[in-house]
């Protein structure tokens, strides 16, 4: 929804009008690279307010809304990019082929299935790894077979044509319910600071690279007017969609989003590594470079702005912090450990519960 409107807004403006600045042809020519950059910006990555978050001990619902949120919306961002690109991947003519469109659509649905699937079957294969095996009693051995089959299903996925990031979502997700559980106390706390000091590098690496990018990167196409439109269609559109499905949720649920949260919500719609990872794919054409430098831009300033003054906004919003821990994440609660590895000697596939 939100990959429809910004490329709508985006190809229905005319900026040369507008801002007196002209912008590449290609942007005339056809609506891809508006689309292109719809589904690409509309990923957020709330990393800097999640570890505000998580420092804090903000309230476990807003935190479960924004990661979900944020990782849902990256999974989605992913696929529609590369079904749009396969579109039009010279981005050449600005004819409509229905032909094309259906394929893309069908490309979507299948890339997006087809990761849900290979990720999900990966999480319960390693579940069932940990659990019939005897690596329990090695956990050094075991925590590195637990990286080896995360990081597989990203090759896999791959290989197979499909997205890796979108499979290991789903991998993680089974492997937080299934297979977590059934590693040794050793194993899970190695685990866990594992997967924080990756976690940590992969991210300071990568807004290292974006700094470096805004200032060596020999192409940028700097259209002020374009840059602040994109920031307004944004705020614009994170505000009509977060009001809006939280109106529509609300009609459904027992714990009712209440609206400091969603004014929370709105404000953490940080742009981040996805967007700029998909930005950087190819930037040979002028729009393309166009896109890369907007985004640049918008990353950078919503981590800056939004990330800076996150505390700002919480103690305004007067939303609770220091709230006790209930063993979230990857913190499991013993007892549940021994009830499953009860179930599962005295009936077959437990684990499944």
């Amino acid at each position: 929804m939100a990959t429809l409107r910004l490329g709508l807004e985006v190809e229905g403006s005319n900026f040369a009008k507008l801002t007196g600045q002209p912008i590449p042809g290609q942007f005339k020519q056809t609506i891809i690279p508006s689309l292109l950059f719809g589904s690409l910006i509309s990923a957020t990555d709330p990393v800097t307010v999640l570890a505000i978050f998580h420092d804090l001990h903000v309230d476990h619902d807003l935190y479960s809304l924004v990661f979900g949120e944020s990782v849902m919306n990256d999974a989605v961002a992913i696929v529609m990019f590369r079904s749009i690109d396969e579109y039009s991947p010279d981005e050449g003519g600005g004819s409509f082929e229905a032909v094309a469109l259906l394929k893309s659509i069908g490309n979507f649905i299948g890339i997006f299935i087809g990761s849900f699937i290979l990720g999900t079957l990966m999480g319960l294969l390693t579940a069932l790894l940990m659990k019939f095996s005897n690596l329990r009693a090695y956990p050094l051995l075991e925590t590195s077979m637990f990286f080896i089959m995360s990081y597989s299903t990203f090759l896999f996925a791959e290989f197979a044509g499909l997205t890796g990031i979108v499979a290991v979502l789903f991998c993680g997700i089974m492997q937080s319910y299934y297979t977590f559980i059934n590693l040794s106390e050793e194993s899970r706390r190695r685990t866990k600071d594992l997967f924080e000091l990756i976690n940590f590098l992969a991210e300071n690496f990568v807004f290292s690279y974006m700094g470096l990018s805004l200032f060596t990167y020999k192409n940028h196409q700097w259209v002020p007017g374009f840059i602040i439109f994109s920031f307004v269609a944004i705020f614009a559109g994170r505000v009509i969609n977060i009001y809006i499905l939280s109106f529509l949720l609300n009609l459904g649920r027992a714990t009712k989003i209440k609206f400091r949260f969603q004014h929370m919500l709105v404000f953490a719609g940080l742009r981040g590594a996805i967007a700029f990872a998909l930005a950087i794919r190819n930037t040979q054409s002028q729009a393309r470079q166009l896109i890369f430098t907007t985004t640049l831009v918008i990353v950078m300033g919503t981590v800056l702005v939004c990330g800076g003054f996150t505390t700002l906004m919480l103690q305004f919003l007067r939303i609770k912090v220091k709230v006790k821990d209930d063993g979230g994440g990857l913190q499991v609660d013993v007892r549940k450990i021994s009830v499953y590895r009860k179930l599962s000697r005295e009936i077959p596939f437990a684990f499944f519960l």
